[in-house]
């Protein structure tokens, strides 16, 4: 069985994850929500684009409707750029996600018995968080400076009025 390095996420995944962490708790509650929710099927959309076969789905809307829950929770962190800062950001988001997607949606989605869809989220979840993890610790908070300098200049209805973000 050949390595997998991939560390349980997916090139358009981690980036749709880095930059969710960047933007979105430069946004209000609600338009971090749409934004998540309209942002996410891209990565569906991506590789069927590309030429890829059974990406786009219902899991695509479920997979939006968590991601703008997830957006939502970052719209309310305040990172201080630190890599743990980011790290708590990726984990929570993370286990709100596979939480939704995973345990509560494959019973309705896949008739999965909720125990197995329980029992089975676990090793994918623990796969998501150790990816997330070193996305959150060395990637994020390389872009955070260029991020914060480029969203704190933007005026929008759909950003906060004053950035909570810590210097």
């Amino acid at each position: 069985m050949p390595l997998d390095f991939s560390l349980g996420i997916s090139w358009q995944f981690g980036a749709l994850a880095v930059l969710s962490m960047l933007v979105f708790p430069f946004f209000r509650g609600r338009y971090a929500f749409f934004a998540g929710a309209l942002c996410y099927p891209l990565v569906d959309i991506i590789p069927a684009l590309l030429g890829a076969q059974g990406t786009i789905g219902l899991w695509t809307l479920t997979g939006a409707l968590s991601w703008g829950a997830v957006s939502l929770l970052f719209s309310r962190a305040t990172p201080s750029g630190s890599p743990f800062s980011f790290a708590k950001m990726g984990i929570a988001g993370t286990l709100l996600y596979d939480g939704i997607t995973g345990v509560l949606l494959s019973p309705l989605l896949w008739g999965i018995p909720p125990q197995d869809a329980f029992i089975g989220q676990i090793p994918f979840t623990m796969k998501h968080l150790f990816g997330i993890a070193a996305v959150s610790l060395i990637l994020a908070p390389l872009l955070f400076p260029s991020a914060k300098t480029l969203l704190s200049q933007c005026k929008g209805v759909f950003l906060k009025p004053s950035i909570r973000i810590a210097k």
